[in-house]
């Protein structure tokens, strides 16, 4: 299989997975994985070089905050909040 018939959305989920996994926190470890796992896809010859290799990378960088926004863990309160009456 090619990268390129992976998309952004694809491989996102492939890092947000490994950075839960891994306990990521910050941008500066998130975009470490990033670098990894693309390296890795890269060592594998699942890139090739006609591929836009640095905005790609520059987009996954950009998707940490979504990542974050993720991977808050919910208060007990919103886990025991009752779906049909929130905020009872």
């Amino acid at each position: 299989m090619h990268l390129d018939t992976l998309n952004t959305s694809e491989l996102f989920t492939e890092i947000a997975e490994l950075a839960r996994t891994e306990g990521v926190t910050g941008q500066n470890s998130w975009n470490e994985l990033v670098n990894q796992v693309l390296e890795g896809h890269e060592d594998i010859g699942e890139m090739n070089d006609d591929q836009d290799l640095e905005g790609l990378r520059k987009d996954l960088y950009m998707k940490y905050t979504e990542y974050a926004r993720e991977s808050v863990p919910e208060s007990d309160a919103a886990i025991s909040e009752d779906p049909n009456n929130p905020h009872a």
